[in-house]
């Protein structure tokens, strides 16, 4: 059966160096990141957002109460995947890498600092502290308790990283004629590209990963580095499906192209899925009409059950019976009825194992991690961000 869980990185708060209290708060007061997580809890049993400092935790009490919130956590409904590092692009010839900072006696971390690179248990407790002061000093052990219970931590030694993350998204990159044109269009360039030099990023400078509009080449790199750490988490939390940017369909088929499986596999790995006929519950708890805690007993319904079901099973030609099931998934409210139509799009990647291959072609892309995961069964939808496009149309 399909899985049940998504791995949302549209949840995901991108940190820099800066404090993160402020970026933080510009998250939690954004209605359109709480509309994104009341449309997901109709379509998932299990939310798991990544996060580098917990910062997330505060901002769901504030969006469904403490009490809901903790009712999440028991249900599963919402679970967290640690970060530990901030994904980054160094000059000087080091390009992609994963950092950390550490203290010093001279210049100690601040609490919000210590919540960004220090352990799980202590950046739950920072957060709690600092942003939950309402949260009694008996109550707060029990309910981080219930955090960790709830976390998994991304964990790869150097090896995994520079040979899955950062060679792979030098090789997706370079493998696909639009991303490579984009490269050169943005470095100005014309002759060959050396993506671990890329102009921006002086020899003792570093730029780290961000969900902004792509603006630079270094951008571009580094959001085909969070695709393929998309995928990471993904396999890492059960090969789960995964929210993700939109492109990212073409570079996992480029990566097919590259391995030498045969063409009808690859024009067959992925198909789009788009329901279009949907109302947008989001709109509504954006604007204050319904509560994101009502989300939470909606979902319990049967029919939301059966919807989500079947979403698990979805082909390209279920769109039409998706639509009708997601609608009486809502129940016959009035104010559900009224809701703006909204767009749902998704990739659905099929079963490359599930191909009669050409002897020793396994053998042959075994050095990829993730062609490995997908030659083995796994085969996850992608649900595409439409405002985080890799190249621009």
């Amino acid at each position: 059966m399909k899985s049940d869980t998504i791995i949302d990185s549209r949840l995901w708060i991108s940190h820099d160096l800066a404090k993160t209290e402020e970026r933080n708060a510009a998250f939690r007061t954004n209605s359109a990141n709480r509309a994104h997580l009341a449309n997901q809890l109709l379509l998932y049993d299990r939310i798991v957002v990544p996060t580098n400092d917990f910062g997330i935790v505060p901002i769901l009490i504030n969006w469904f109460g403490l009490g809901h919130f903790r009712s999440a956590l028991e249900s599963g409904a919402i679970c967290f995947l640690r970060r530990n590092g901030l994904l980054g692009y160094a000059g000087n010839g080091n390009g992609i890498c994963t950092f950390e900072v550490r203290p010093t006696a001279a210049k100690p971390f601040l609490w919000w600092q210590e919540a960004l690179f220090g352990e799980s248990e202590t950046a739950i407790e920072l957060q709690l502290r600092n942003m939950c002061p309402f949260i009694s000093r008996e109550e707060r052990p029990i309910l981080k308790s219930e955090i960790i219970e709830k976390t998994k931590i991304v964990q790869y030694d150097n090896e995994f990283f520079k040979k899955h993350i950062m060679h792979e998204t030098y090789t997706d990159i370079m493998g696909d004629e639009s991303l490579s044109s984009e490269i050169r269009r943005m470095s100005g360039s014309v002759g060959r590209i050396d993506l671990t030099r890329l102009a921006g990023v002086a020899a003792n400078q570093l730029q780290v990963s961000r969900v902004e509009p792509i603006k630079n080449a270094v951008d571009l790199v580094l959001r085909v580095s969070e695709i393929n750490m998309d995928v990471l988490m993904s396999t890492i939390y059960g090969d789960c499906d995964f929210f993700t940017s939109d492109g990212a369909e073409q570079i996992l088929r480029s990566k097919l192209d590259r391995s030498g499986l045969p063409r009808p596999v690859i024009e067959g790995f992925i198909k789009l899925l788009e329901l279009n006929d949907i109302p947008d519950v989001g709109t509504a708890v954006a604007s204050g009409q319904i509560p994101i805690s009502s989300i939470l007993n909606l979902r319990e319904e049967t029919d939301s059950h059966k919807f989500r079901k079947w979403m698990r099973k979805a082909k390209p030609q279920d769109a039409k019976e998706l639509e009708k099931l997601y609608i009486k998934a809502l129940g016959k409210s009035g104010l559900y009825q009224s809701l703006p139509i909204r767009l749902l799009r998704f990739a659905i990647v099929a079963t490359v194992g599930a191909f009669n291959l050409p002897a020793g072609t396994a053998a042959a892309v075994a050095d990829s991690f993730f062609i490995k995961k997908w030659l083995k069964g796994y085969s996850p939808k992608l649900f595409l961000d439409r405002l985080r496009k890799l190249v621009k149309n």
